[in-house]
């Protein structure tokens, strides 16, 4: 029963991480109907398009034009996967809850990583897990929100690190879980993406993916 809800997962990430990558190019989400190669622009057989199995067997590049292609979208589909495995309990409301927050964190981590743009509105995907985590009293959780993004937008504004929409994704993560839990998730992602620095020596680097993988391990702790 498991190898169901992983393909499930993997298969909705690939969808929704190439929906976002020709959004922020403002390409046609419709026409071309099939995934094509970014580079050479050829359509991909069906074969190339099973998740994580096709990029391993392509060794990562495209077997048209050879182009490289990105390692995002396996380590996306493996994560998507994983999630579903963990998170779905096949009761209805529970796995519509919890397939709209995956759906919102991969949208908002793929439109950052692709074009380091946020779209507001699927930030609302997010707060439905809610009624299945832990109680909070969301007025305080708020008023921490508040005095968290205060705080974001001073830092941001001193030393351009930060962009709105990344304090836009921490200010509803506070208000869901609380100000410790938010703290916790920007520790452990400004460590991962101190990683990503030293490893790529890029000066700007997407910081909600860091982010929205933390807060994915924060709920598979909590087991909602």
């Amino acid at each position: 029963m498991l190898f169901i809800p992983f393909i499930f997962g993997a298969c909705l990430g690939s969808f929704i991480v190439s929906c976002s990558q020709r959004l922020v190019v403002q390409h046609s989400l419709i026409t071309p109907y099939r995934s094509h190669c970014d580079n050479c622009s050829l359509i991909l057989p069906w074969w190339q398009l099973i998740p994580i199995i096709s990029f391993v067997f392509l060794q990562g590049r495209c077997s048209f034009c050879n182009h490289k292609i990105t390692a995002y979208m396996p380590m996306i589909e493996f994560i998507s996967g994983t999630a579903f495995v963990i998170l779905i309990n096949y009761n209805f409301l529970h796995d519509l809850i919890i397939s709209l927050f995956i759906i919102s964190l991969l949208f908002l981590s793929s439109t950052d990583y692709f074009a380091n743009v946020i779209y507001s509105f699927a930030l609302l995907g997010i707060l439905p897990i809610a009624f299945l985590s832990i109680p909070q009293n969301y007025f305080h959780n708020f008023i921490a929100a508040c005095i968290i993004a205060t705080s974001l937008l001073l830092f941001s504004a001193l030393t351009k690190m930060l962009g709105n929409g990344d304090i836009e994704y921490l200010f509803f993560i506070c208000i869901i879980w609380g100000w410790q839990q938010t703290l916790l998730i920007i520790q452990i992602s400004s460590i991962i993406m101190l990683l990503f620095f030293l490893y790529t020596h890029k000066k700007k680097l997407p910081f909600i993916p860091a982010l929205a993988l933390c807060t994915l391990l924060s709920v598979f702790w909590q087991g909602c």
